[in-house]
Parts: structure tokens; C-alpha cells; sequence
């Protein structure tokens, strides 16, 4: 045998052992997307109350110069709190082996709220309609309280500024009655609801007061805005 196939059986004997060193048989590899998703796992296992759908739970990427891990045994899962968890709990996955790592995954869990938002460019004073309006989910710390969550007590309304596509529509960008506007004058007496129709004499959203001109009287009325041009006055 010459000398140049011995070197060549002899590198490729000490290359597969190397391989037998460094991966041991039945070892399993995890990978960073793996881990992420082993800890995503484990903490919608723990989390007590069934997972709605306005709850996002996702992993923090990686270090990229992190390397596969190897390990023969299921790797032990960690967590340093007992549930509930607030926005963010560490998962530490532990692999016991001879090889002996830890990795310390992030994992946030965030409550999401819908909210309604422009599907277009609306212009101040333009009626608002079906098409203009759609629903986003978005994280519930970042939801103010003059956000809407329904789209349907939106249309007829009118815009009182413009509204960028893709923003919120927040009540007080709305006017749901509009001065100079007709609007229906609803009233409850004994258990009856009466109504009359009358001029709005300032714009009005959602539970605000305003003034109302009845039409069959003149009446000044301070009635209260219960829907797009209605309202409601106490008798």
C-alpha cells in the first residue's frame, strides 16, 4: 500500500471518530429556533387560565453567535417564579449531560386588545363608512381609553380631523352627532320611549352632552349622545 493511501484511510478513520466524539449516538441537537420554541412551549403548559386569543406569547431571538447545543437526555426547563407571570419570564433550559449547558431563554407574554383603525386616509368632515375601518390587534398596556374596539358604532359618523391610514380612530377625533345636523331625540316616560328630531347646535361623541334644538317646539334640550345622530334626554 502506498504512503498516500495510508494517509488518506488514516484522515478519514480520525474524521469520523472525531464525529463520534463531538455528536454522541442518540444525542439530539438544538438549534436556537428549537430552544426559543421548547420555551414558548413550556410556559403555555404552565400558564393556569386557557390561553386566549388576545394573548401572544413569543421567545426574544437568540445571540446569533450562539452554536447548536447537543444533548443525549431531555434537557431539564426551569423557571424562576410560579405563575401568573407578569410581561416577561426567563426559561432555563439545563442539559445535564456530560456535555453540561444552560441556556437562558426570554420569553414575553403579551395581553392584546382589538382596536379599530383607518383603513384610509380619512379628510376632516368625511362620513365614515364600512370600508374606511378594520380591526388591529395590539398589546392592551399601549390601548388608551379613548380607543374603540368596535368598528359598527363607528359608521355614519364623521371625522373631525384627519386620520392617517393605519391610526387608531379615537372618540375624539369623531363627531357621532355634528352641529347643524339632524338627530333623532329619544325619550323615556313610564316605560314608553318617545321620539321627536331636532338640530344638533354642537358636535357630540359617544356619552357627551350637547345642546339640541327640538324642531317642533324650538326647544333648547341638553340631551346625552347615545349613537350616531341620536341622543337621549331625561324627562
Amino acid at each position: 500500500m502506498s504512503l498516500l493511501k495510508k494517509v488518506r484511510r488514516y484522515s478519514v478513520f480520525y474524521f469520523l471518530a472525531s464525529l463520534c466524539l463531538a455528536t454522541p449516538l442518540h444525542a439530539k441537537v438544538f438549534s436556537k429556533d428549537l430552544l426559543q420554541e421548547i420555551a414558548i412551549s413550556h410556559i403555555e403548559e404552565l400558564v393556569t387560565v386557557p390561553l386566549e386569543k388576545n394573548v401572544e406569547i413569543t421567545a426574544l431571538p437568540l445571540d446569533s453567535r450562539i452554536p447548536d447545543r447537543v444533548c443525549k437526555n431531555e434537557p431539564e426547563l426551569i423557571v424562576p417564579n410560579e405563575p401568573p407571570f407578569t410581561r416577561q419570564v426567563t426559561v432555563q433550559i439545563k442539559c445535564n449531560d456530560s456535555q453540561s449547558w444552560t441556556q437562558y431563554v426570554h420569553v414575553r407574554i403579551v395581553k392584546m386588545a382589538p382596536v379599530v383603525v383607518a383603513n384610509a386616509n380619512l379628510a376632516r368632515g368625511e362620513v365614515i363608512t364600512k370600508s374606511h375601518l378594520s380591526v388591529k390587534m395590539k398589546p392592551s398596556q399601549f390601548v388608551r381609553v379613548q380607543y374603540l374596539d368596535d368598528p359598527l358604532m363607528l359608521i355614519g359618523s364623521r371625522s373631525k380631523r384627519n386620520i392617517r391610514s393605519g391610526m387608531p380612530v379615537l372618540l375624539n377625533q369623531i363627531c357621532m352627532v355634528c352641529k347643524g345636523d339632524a338627530v333623532n331625540i329619544y325619550a323615556s316616560i313610564k316605560g314608553l320611549r318617545i321620539k321627536t328630531t331636532g338640530i344638533a347646535l354642537e358636535d357630540g361623541t359617544l356619552g357627551e352632552q350637547v345642546q339640541i334644538k327640538n324642531k317642533k317646539s324650538g326647544k333648547i334640550l341638553n340631551a346625552r349622545v347615545d349613537g350616531v345622530e341620536s341622543v337621549q334626554v331625561n324627562i
